[in-house]
């Protein structure tokens, strides 16, 4: 039977008796009702799960003893970038928790020119902490060692530049002439890939021109329009299968 997963930042995992407290702890003794001498997987967020057992349980913190470290590999052979047009309401929090799940390296939400949140909504900080949140546990979840980056928003300007390192750099939007087919214009095996995808009302034509212009290319998912939280998820599974682990191995 798989161990309990939990989290611990790299600097805690590191202390002689490491511990966790506040609700997780809470979760530990009264709902999974672990105790002393049971044993548990820590994961660190970077790629290492530890063997602990628990030296003693409480609702206030629960202290370990690391018995054995190792590297997790359940990670992707690509790092892929998501660049998301911020959505409304709350379609980013499953997004962010379905694309932890198919292998998401960094998160980078912006502000297109169609996004309905405006710069300087004050609610995006909690926003921020709260997708961190949920792509711990989906971490957690899918048994993956590491946690996505996820960036601060900014808009798509900043977008464009910081995609700037990437290997291959794909823009999709609906009206791209054919469905996913970059041909020969992608490099056979990247290693780091930028993904843009639009709000609800998608790409403005400036911005997939703009795009164009740092060396994007432009792809479409099929000839039905998609919602955004749908062609988010099609366009990452897509590019999983075609370069990273979701395929056959080449």
């Amino acid at each position: 039977m798989s161990l309990r997963r939990f989290y611990m930042p790299p600097e805690s995992v590191r202390h002689p008796q490491p511990e966790i407290s506040g609700s997780d702890a809470i979760h530990i003794c009264r709902v999974l009702r672990l105790s002393a001498g049971d044993d548990v997987e820590l994961f660190d967020g970077i790629g290492s799960g530890y063997r602990a057992r628990i030296v003693s349980a409480s609702p206030k913190r629960v202290l370990f003893r690391i018995e054995a470290a190792y590297p997790l590999t359940s990670e992707s052979s690509v790092q892929i970038t998501l660049a998301q047009g911020i959505l409304k309401d709350r379609k980013m929090d499953d997004l962010i928790r379905q694309l932890t799940e198919l292998g998401l390296d960094n998160w980078m939400p912006f502000y297109a020119a169609r996004s309905v949140p405006v710069p300087g909504d004050k609610g995006m900080g909690k926003r921020l902490n709260r997708w961190e949140k949920i792509a711990i546990e989906a971490v957690k979840q899918c048994r993956r060692g590491r946690v996505p980056h996820i960036m601060p928003a900014d808009d798509f300007d900043a977008m464009l530049a910081a995609s700037a390192e990437s290997d291959l750099k794909i823009i999709f939007w609906e009206g791209a002439p054919q469905a996913f087919d970059i041909g020969d214009t992608a490099p056979p095996k990247p290693k780091r890939i930028t993904l843009a995808l639009g709000p609800e009302g998608g790409f403005d034509p400036g911005e997939v021109q703009l795009a164009h212009e740092h060396g994007f290319l432009t792809a479409g998912l099929g000839p039905r329009i998609l919602r955004a939280e749908t062609a988010t998820l099609a366009a990452c599974t897509l590019v999983q299968y075609r370069f990273g682990d979701m395929g056959p191995v080449t």
